[in-house]
């Protein structure tokens, strides 16, 4: 077992091309990591600043213990991150797609949007934080290991509670996403605990983005939809939370970072013998993917798939069925930040989806085939790892970078 000074790997840095405003120094340094084990390759990430574009180069292999909690096997990739390096904010927050990357940790390590994918079919599109499928660090793998939620310690080991937290990673418009740890103060005199805004009122087992509804809320440590804020100085930020929405809500800037390069090296293109990938979507459902990455093509975001106003008016017609209703299930009510999602919004009108998309003028996908992929054993305590409930685990990564829970989980046994 390779052995790393505590706080050397925190504190190591990918340096930066330019000085400035380009937080590339933000990146970890993760060459004497001991990685996700011996069978994986050796993690790899590069960051730099190339004119107005922060630049991040990385393998999408974590630097610390691999524990597979998916049936999709963990592979190596070869990504190219392109993001604003002086991003500004936008007009009115942007949505985040449904599937895919909306944003890269500072270890090169994609970020996902805190809803799952299409299956399994007892839990479509639910919140796979609640779900129990992440393991101690929020990550697992699908199309690529990535995560839906944030542990600050998986990022940061010198990082401690009650600290301003350090940058974690950045969303796809460039704004630095920071630990859940933030000055209320210009003089840092007092520092909270930064809490989601959203509420959820049902359980998010399927279509989790209508079981959470932002409600405003006052208070310092409370965020904006988007999951972020401004101080007094202009500096806006997101912050990862312990409830939903995770890590980001919206785009509080201009999305046009993301992969522009995603396939997998060829010599390790193979899964592992006796594992599958993941199975995809529906069309209609699929984000648009540059390479294999999940993120925006390159030259810009996704298209904008929102149902114009007289589509509303036609589904509601044909569907018989009250506007306003149609709008709240298609997720287009005015200022309606929510990813568009045919499936869930036909279960919520009681229709069938490809009646819902025909409705609407547009064409239905063809029907996916589905695969038989037995589930993966049930891991060794990992559940709602970093969460402050009554049965949460407190989760770290130790010097040599395996992960320890500090509290029992149940009658689990940690390590």
């Amino acid at each position: 077992m390779i052995r790393i000074p505590f706080l050397l790997f925190a504190l190591a840095s990918v340096s930066a091309a330019q000085s400035g405003p380009c937080l590339a120094d933000a990146f970890l340094d993760v060459s004497e990591a001991p990685g996700a084990g011996p069978a994986y390759p050796r993690p790899r990430v590069e960051a730099t600043c190339e004119g107005d574009e922060l630049v991040v180069r990385a393998n999408g292999i974590p630097h610390y213990e691999f524990v597979q909690v998916t049936p999709n096997p963990l592979l190596e990739r070869n990504n190219e991150f392109r993001l604003p390096a002086k991003p500004s904010l936008a007009d009115k927050p942007v949505p985040i797609p449904l599937l895919g990357g909306i944003g890269v940790a500072v270890n090169g390590i994609v970020i996902f949007g805190p809803n799952e994918g299409p299956v399994p079919a007892e839990e479509q599109f639910g919140d796979p934080v609640f779900n129990a499928i992440m393991d101690a660090c929020m990550g697992h793998t699908a199309q690529e290991y990535h995560y839906h939620a944030m542990v600050q310690r998986c990022l940061s080991l010198g990082a401690k509670d009650g600290d301003p937290s350090p940058i974690l990673g950045f969303g796809y418009d460039g704004i630095p996403i920071r630990g859940p740890w933030g000055c209320i103060d210009a003089d840092c005199n007092k520092v909270v605990r930064h809490r989601s805004s959203w509420e959820k009122v049902r359980e998010p087992h399927q279509d989790a983005w209508d079981a959470y509804e932002y409600v405003e809320k006052d208070g310092p440590e409370y965020l904006d939809a988007c999951n972020g804020h401004a101080h007094d100085d202009g500096d806006y930020h997101y912050h990862v939370t312990e409830t939903w929405p995770y890590i980001l809500g919206c785009y509080s800037g201009t999305p046009t970072g993301g992969p522009v390069r995603g396939r997998r090296p060829p010599e390790i293109s193979q899964a592992r013998p006796g594992q599958r990938g993941e199975r995809p979507g529906p069309a209609a459902n699929r984000p648009p993917r540059a390479g294999q990455g999940g993120g925006p093509p390159r030259g810009g975001p996704p298209r904008d798939q929102r149902p114009r106003p007289e589509e509303v008016q036609a589904v509601a017609s044909a569907l018989n069925k009250d506007v306003a209703e149609v709008a709240k299930a298609l997720r287009v009510e005015p200022g309606g930040i929510k990813p568009i999602n045919f499936a869930a919004s036909a279960r919520t009108l009681e229709v069938d989806t490809a009646k819902l998309i025909e409705s609407l003028g547009r064409t239905p996908p063809p029907p996916r085939q589905r695969r038989n992929v037995a589930p993966p054993g049930e891991p060794e305590c990992f559940f709602r790892c970093g969460q402050s409930e009554e049965n949460a685990v407190g989760c770290t990564l130790t010097p040599e970078h395996k992960v320890l829970c500090f509290r029992p989980c149940d009658d689990n046994k940690c390590g």
